[in-house]
């Protein structure tokens, strides 16, 4: 299994600096051709770029990964997703029966990370500063949260798990979307992976990862924001829940 681990990280390096130069040099150009299906181009790309990295964790036989594309792309859709490895992020991205989610991350990754940085950049993606000292653009959260036409997600714990184990919510981020307009909430509890929070870990890599995971809902948000930390705690014990359930099945 390590020598699928070695045979990974050359794979992802390779595809991502491809793919980087792509949306730097052609993705620009059919950007200009297009104007008017730019919004549309860049969900096909972001999709292109997330599949990729699952068929390469496919091909070179690290696991199965059996996503399940059940989760509408409508206007009004939020996902909370558990956090465990870099991986759950094109894992996520194909729970979306369509399209690319708006996510919301941390703005240290909107900087310096080849083709990562080009997608939060052009798909206009939210960042939040969980360090202390470093201030949220809180304008551009509250845009996206009142006017964004497509599907959030958003890692309610802000951060991967260490162990595996649902971590307590930071819920900053979160109830500024629920603040702003009606959601059908969509709970994702995945597991397999925590042991591989970072693409060496892969290195490690001793047996195939059995990547599960499970969705619950859709759950209506909380009309009134008295009783937004209430329904907000009831949404990470059904998760918790779900988490520990995910795993009995197994």
């Amino acid at each position: 299994m390590r020598i699928k681990g070695f045979l990974l990280i050359p794979a992802v390096v390779v595809f991502v600096l491809v793919h980087d130069l792509i949306q730097r040099t052609l993705l620009p150009l059919v950007l200009w051709l297009f104007p008017s299906k730019r919004e549309s181009i860049h969900s096909v790309w972001g999709r292109w770029v997330a599949d990729g990295f699952v068929r390469i964790m496919r091909v070179t036989g690290i696991g199965d990964f059996p996503v399940q594309s059940v989760i509408p792309s409508d206007p009004g859709v939020l996902v909370l997703m558990n956090h465990q490895s870099l991986m759950d992020v094109p894992l996520a991205v194909g729970i979306l029966r369509e399209g690319y989610p708006v996510m919301v991350t941390r703005a240290r990754y909107a900087k310096w990370i080849p083709l990562v940085s080009g997608i939060i950049t052009r798909l206009d993606f939210p960042t939040v500063n969980p360090r202390k000292g470093q201030k949220t653009d809180l304008t551009k959260l509250f845009r996206t949260a009142r006017t964004t036409t497509r599907p959030v997600l958003i890692f309610p714990e802000g951060t991967r798990s260490r162990d595996g184990e649902l971590r307590r919510f930071r819920d900053g981020a979160l109830k500024v979307f629920l603040s702003k307009r009606q959601w059908k909430v969509y709970l994702v509890v995945a597991d397999g992976v925590w042991k591989y929070s970072k693409l060496v870990d892969v290195l490690f890599l001793k047996e195939r990862i059995n990547w599960k995971m499970k969705v619950l809902g859709p759950f209506d948000s909380p009309e009134d924001t008295v009783d937004m930390s209430g329904w907000i705690q009831e949404m990470e014990d059904q998760m918790r829940e779900g988490l520990a359930s995910l795993r009995e099945g197994s």
